[in-house]
């Protein structure tokens, strides 16, 4: 098992291993699936973007100038008591409204409020993973809830995936293969791809889902930064008889720090999640509902989210002209229609992992591709995810010439 450290120098970078003799120590406490956890690179690079002489396009942190300022705690509801775990009640009725008017309708009974939509992947799990059951996600698949679904035991099994989406032919495959329990999909603007689905696979996959009544456990924490004209619709929102868990957050486009999301699902689902929650944590931090809430309630966030968009997409532009610049010739670049994330494809047989250390050292900070692979195959090594979210234009102009220059070293 490897974590990956770092030194005080951004110079520095390396992995240490975990010895047996610590495992051995911990081995009669540590559940196996403990044993087998790795730290999420995302996390352990997070140092570096704090660091003012660094310019990262490794995190998926939104703009903070792009925040709105928090609303007055004066007319904040209460919080000092407990509250219930379901959430703010008026919270569940600003979010049911906005579910509804993504084409799944659904009543407040059918939300619940959680700390941040990572908390809905943990919920889920506990509900409904044994150790060895199959999750059928796509290949690449958001990292962090490969942690979540292999620390319940669970064995994730990919499909093959394009930028219009998982391939129903696959995924057909895939589930007389395996008999899944459940399949997680980021239809929207995909991490770490940005492949948004097509109306034809959102409808193929539906069908495929409810003709085998697999559960269907939808993330779509980014879809309100669209830039160009696309199909959002919920595939849940499709389903006729499949069970189904919908998740969604406010930390993209709000306060990431007041880690404010929600779940919404079937309604035989429900009452099981609310007790899961219930035995997680009692309930959300009340404080962060209600700043949202009030937020929401004020009518600013239909104006909030055009002004993020606006800027969101200009960014947007300029990496992908940078790169077509720098790197056209090599590489073929796609632009996301939304999200954060650009997907690289990486030249033959250049590693990841020694351009995240070498443009490091020209205070560049980027992500690799390996952690969004549930397996570590050789190829997974060539691919990067970069933001280009947070920095300025100017930015995101210079780290993508760095960039390119450490890419151009290692060609040949």
């Amino acid at each position: 098992m490897y974590l990956y450290v770092f030194s005080g120098k951004a110079s520095m970078l390396c992995t240490t291993l975990i010895t047996d003799l610590d495992l051995m120590q911990l081995s009669h406490l540590l559940t196996p699936q403990a044993q087998q956890m790795e730290s999420s690179l995302v996390r352990e690079l997070l140092q570096y973007s704090q660091q003012p002489d660094i310019l990262s396009l490794a995190g998926g942190l939104p703009d903070e100038t792009l925040m709105p300022p928090l609303p007055d705690l004066a007319p904040v509801t209460s919080f000092a008591q407990y509250g219930p775990s379901e959430g703010e009640p008026a919270l569940r009725q600003q979010i049911s409204h906005i579910i509804s008017e993504r084409g799944l309708s659904v009543e407040s009974s059918q939300v619940l409020v959680t700390n941040g939509s990572q908390q809905g992947l943990d919920l889920i799990s506990r509900l409904v993973l044994n150790p060895g059951d199959v999750v059928l996600t796509e290949q690449p698949t958001y990292l962090a809830a490969l942690q979540v679904f292999q620390l319940q035991g669970a064995v994730v099994k990919t499909v093959e995936s394009d930028e219009t989406g998982m391939n129903p032919e696959a995924l057909k495959a895939a589930i007389e293969q395996y008999n899944p329990k459940a399949v997680y999909l980021i239809p929207n603007f995909q991490n770490p791809a940005g492949h948004c689905y097509s109306v034809a696979r959102r409808e193929a996959i539906a069908e495929i889902i409810d003709a085998h009544n697999i559960l269907l456990v939808e993330d779509d924490p980014y879809r309100d930064l669209y830039y160009d004209d696309v199909v959002i619709t919920p595939i849940a929102s499709l389903l006729n008889a499949a069970p189904w868990v919908y998740m969604g957050s406010f930390s993209k486009v709000l306060w990431p720090g007041l880690r404010v999301g929600y779940v919404s699902a079937s309604p035989s689902v429900m009452p099981f999640l609310v007790k899961i929650k219930q035995a997680s944590d009692l309930h959300t931090n009340r404080l962060g509902q209600s700043l949202v809430s009030t937020f929401i309630a004020e009518g600013k966030l239909p104006a909030h989210l055009e002004v993020i968009r606006s800027s969101y997409k200009g960014k947007r532009d300029v990496m992908a002209a940078a790169l077509e610049r720098e790197l056209g010739d090599c590489m073929t670049i796609h632009a996301p229609k939304g999200g954060m994330f650009f997907w690289l494809a990486l030249p033959e047989d250049v590693s990841s992992k020694q351009i995240l250390h070498d443009a490091l050292e020209q205070k560049v900070l980027v992500l690799p591709g390996t952690p969004f692979f549930p397996t570590r195959e050789a190829y997974t090594d060539g691919f990067l995810r970069l933001s280009f979210a947070r920095l300025s234009h100017a930015d995101i102009e210079k780290s993508i010439t760095v960039l390119a220059s450490v890419i151009r070293s290692h060609i040949g």
